[in-house]
């Protein structure tokens, strides 16, 4: 058995032309599910059916509306059609909506069609051929120019053999929709079902989907779990581009999801309020577009408003006037879109549809109006090497690199590396590195005693202009691929900091002596460093000339040999550990601890204590109430 192939069929044309009986007849579905629709015999929302033409070959079809007060529907509906039949009633011919509709449908770039000659049982051969060529004639220049024309008639069944046929050899001819890409689906219906909760159902434009996928509902953000998929109403393992799914989705309401809204994956897309755009005036528009002219954004079946600046023409259209031009979106409420999606420009009141548009940037910076710059970017963003244009940028913009937003698609080049919000050009960071290696081991060598230079002042040596939050970042990533780590606020080579020589580890391990036999009684920085032998002997050993005491009392906090109380006080890490037991022994036996006790339990004179209940305070090991204490938090055992 071949493999299944699934594409949408898109239904289009004048209202009463015969869609929905063709597609009845067609499939055995009737697409008028409202109420409404059925008592006034015209399609009003999207219909919906399905059909197999050959084995393995599906169409999922999309009906819709004819009437002009619904074109709205009908733009949403176009949206993800591989093909579509453009239906033309024999005994009425070519009408304004007939018209709208193609221009529509070619403005998304639907790929391949049929034309459909309906109703030929009410006409004669005459008629017929006089409707067939004024259908030709309009179809010069689209996309279904040169394509079959299949005279039909749903009531009687005759040419239904020859429509599937024509059907079948446009849809073979068309590439088998890819599964790569990150899942995206907007969603056409939205309602609830007795132990599945929220469904919504949508073409999938690219990607699949397998039940337990965790994905985002965009432009709100919301994550969701998809608990079941359905393709064509079937329950499946998986959905993929090109099928009509249905997604019964965990943790979202229905009041929360509206129709144009998008089901992706997280991260894949983010919500836009600006676009850079070709626009191209439909042929049937007689009208102007004026810069800045408010306007209908239609796209993925989601309407907004949005102003049009036209950046390399004064106005579009008119008499004479370019048809063509380039353009940046301002739109008043977030749309989810990507480069190279398709959009219908309507204008804002009378509504009629005015242009179609190809998305080039959906994430761009404002443009000032006339800029050749500007002009020459989106020109090859169109037609070149987008590539070759991002990493130039990368590297015109150096250490400073580039918004993530402004990538074109190409954050996974392998020239590029995104660190954060941002994207650098992986050579520069690379050099960098290796800086921040050299770096960090002559600071090494003028401060043996030090475990590394702080992030800060790295930062200003490496004259790195953007702000400390990119430094972070950059640091973060590069400290996992070189030689080096980031540890807290500083850049260090290892945890252990950079070997000492033997003088200086013997002399440390002397202090370390020293701290010990101190216990809690500390001396203080300055009374140690005159009364220390290790201090005195190093003063006079060239290879110690770095054994000072800030330098000393910070190694010792470093690695962990000592507390630092405060400035001017330090306890080794052993004194303190049996000060944390005895309160722990005190606080099992007692709710309290008043300072006479604490005097009595530490051995510390008023001078050392307050300071030292204070630190306890401070980490939590001690809370304060009134005069006395109680057991923190911190002082549970680990």
């Amino acid at each position: 058995m071949a493999q299944d192939r699934h594409f949408i069929l898109g239904a289009a044309g004048h209202v009463d032309h015969g869609k929905t009986a063709l597609i009845t007849a067609l499939t055995g579905t009737h697409t008028d599910r409202l109420k409404e629709e059925r008592e006034r015999g015209i399609s009003i929302e999207l219909g919906f059916a399905e059909f197999e033409l050959s084995d393995g070959l599906k169409l999922g079809v999309v009906d819709m509306p004819g009437h002009e007060k619904f074109v709205k529907q009908m733009v949403s509906g176009a949206g993800g059609v591989d093909l579509a039949f453009l239906v033309v009633a024999a005994d009425e011919g070519v009408m304004p909506q007939t018209v709208e509709h193609l221009e529509i449908l070619d403005s998304l770039a639907v790929a391949s069609g049929v034309v459909v000659m309906t109703k030929t049982d009410l006409v004669d051969e005459d008629i017929l051929a006089v409707a067939t060529e004024e259908a030709l004639e309009l179809v010069e220049g689209t996309f279904l120019e040169g394509k079959p024309v299949v005279p039909v008639s749903a009531h009687t069944g005759a040419g239904l053999d020859d429509l599937k046929a024509a059907l079948e050899g446009e849809a073979l001819a068309l590439p088998q929709r890819k599964e790569e890409g990150f899942f995206r689906m907007p969603v056409d219906r939205i309602f609830t079902l007795p132990g599945a909760g929220v469904v919504v159902t949508g073409t999938c434009w690219s990607g699949s989907v397998k039940p337990g996928d965790k994905l985002v509902v965009q432009p709100t953000g919301d994550k969701i779990r998809v608990r079941e998929v359905q393709v064509h109403g079937v329950k499946a393992d998986q959905g993929a581009s090109g099928q009509r799914l249905a997604l019964a989705l965990h943790g979202v309401k229905k009041d929360e999801m509206e129709r144009g809204f998008q089901i992706v994956e997280a991260k894949a897309v983010e919500p836009t309020r600006r676009l850079d755009i070709r626009v191209n005036v439909m042929s049937h528009y007689k009208g102007i577009i004026k810069n800045r002219q408010r306007v209908h954004v239609h796209h993925a079946g989601r309407e907004v408003l949005g102003r049009i600046v036209l950046l390399d023409e004064h106005e579009l259209g008119g008499d004479g006037g370019p048809r063509k031009g380039l353009a940046q979106m301002h739109l008043e409420s977030d749309l989810i879109a990507v480069r190279d999606d398709r959009l219908v420009l309507r204008f804002y009141s009378p509504v009629v549809s005015i242009a179609g548009g190809v998305v080039l940037d959906a994430n761009p910076v404002p443009h000032k109006r006339f800029d050749e710059k500007v002009s020459e970017i989106l020109l090859i963003m169109e037609e070149g090497d987008t590539g070759d244009l991002f990493r130039q940028n990368l590297k015109d913009a150096g250490l400073k690199g580039l918004p993530v937003a402004e990538a074109m698609g190409h954050q996974d080049d392998p020239e590029a590396m995104v660190v954060g919000k941002r994207i650098y050009l992986r050579e520069l960071l690379a050099e960098l590195g290796q800086k921040i290696v050299t770096m960090v081991s002559e600071y090494g060598t003028r401060f043996p005693l030090r475990l590394g230079i702080p992030k800060e002042e790295a930062r200003r040596k490496m004259k790195f202009k953007s702000g400390a939050a990119e430094w972070n970042a950059i640091c973060r990533a590069l400290g996992q691929e070189d030689s080096w780590q980031v540890l807290d606020d500083r850049i260090v080579l290892s945890e252990a900091g950079p070997p000492l020589n033997t003088a200086m580890e013997v002399a440390v391990q002397k202090v370390i002596g020293e701290l010990l036999a101190f216990a809690l009684d500390w001396p203080g920085l300055d009374n140690w460093a005159e009364e220390s032998p290790t201090f005195r002997e190093a003063a006079s050993q060239p290879e110690l000339k770095e054994f000072k005491t800030p330098e000393v009392s910070r190694y010792l906090v470093d690695h962990k040999y000592a507390v630092a109380i405060n400035n001017d006080y330090l306890v080794s890490h052993q004194a303190f550990e049996e000060l944390l037991q005895k309160l722990r022994a005190h606080f099992s036996a007692e709710g309290e601890l008043a300072f006479a006790v604490f005097r009595e339990i530490s051995g510390l004179t008023r001078k050392l204590g307050i300071p030292m209940l204070e630190y306890l305070d401070q980490m939590d090991y001690t809370v304060r109430q009134g005069d006395t204490r109680r057991a923190g938090t911190a002082l549970e055992e680990k």
